[in-house]
């Protein structure tokens, strides 16, 4: 489900992309690509070790992406791929990362609270399985809270 909220705004992003940081259409288009991996990736990482609390905090408004911890590692996979996969330049992918995990988390944000989304509701728009990911088995143990 991720993948098709960032599907609204990806046109809107790839703009931004090309305009901000002079990308081609599909330079831009791979680099939101790559933001959804490491997004969807990071969040499940999260999700497993059982410290999803600060993304839950970036979805929910009460900070940042770039205040949170977990936030801030996903940022700098995605600067990662952005020069290893994509072959921007470094000092132009450390720029693009922070911007579009921003944006995105951005939009997420503004969904979680105009729907007055809960941790349960959060977790399902992230999909991928994550109750699957949570640690000892936590996903079944409440009740098929996060399917």
């Amino acid at each position: 489900m991720l993948e098709n909220i960032i599907n609204n705004f990806k046109g809107q992003l790839t703009g931004e992309l090309q305009n901000k940081f002079n990308l081609q259409p599909d330079q831009a288009n791979k680099s939101v690509d790559l933001a959804q991996q490491n997004l969807s990736g990071g969040m499940k990482n999260q999700a497993s070790s059982g410290d999803f609390g600060g993304i839950m905090n970036v979805l929910k408004g009460n900070q940042s992406a770039t205040q949170s911890p977990a936030m801030n590692g996903m940022i700098g996979n995605y600067v990662n791929d952005l020069t290893t996969k994509l072959g921007l330049p470094p000092q132009v992918a450390s720029q693009i990362g922070p911007f579009v995990m921003n944006f995105i988390m951005g939009k997420l944000s503004s969904k979680v609270t105009s729907e007055g989304m809960g941790n349960s509701d959060i977790m399902g728009m992230l999909g991928g399985g994550l109750a699957d990911k949570l640690p000892g088995g936590l996903g079944s143990k409440l009740g098929g809270l996060f399917k």
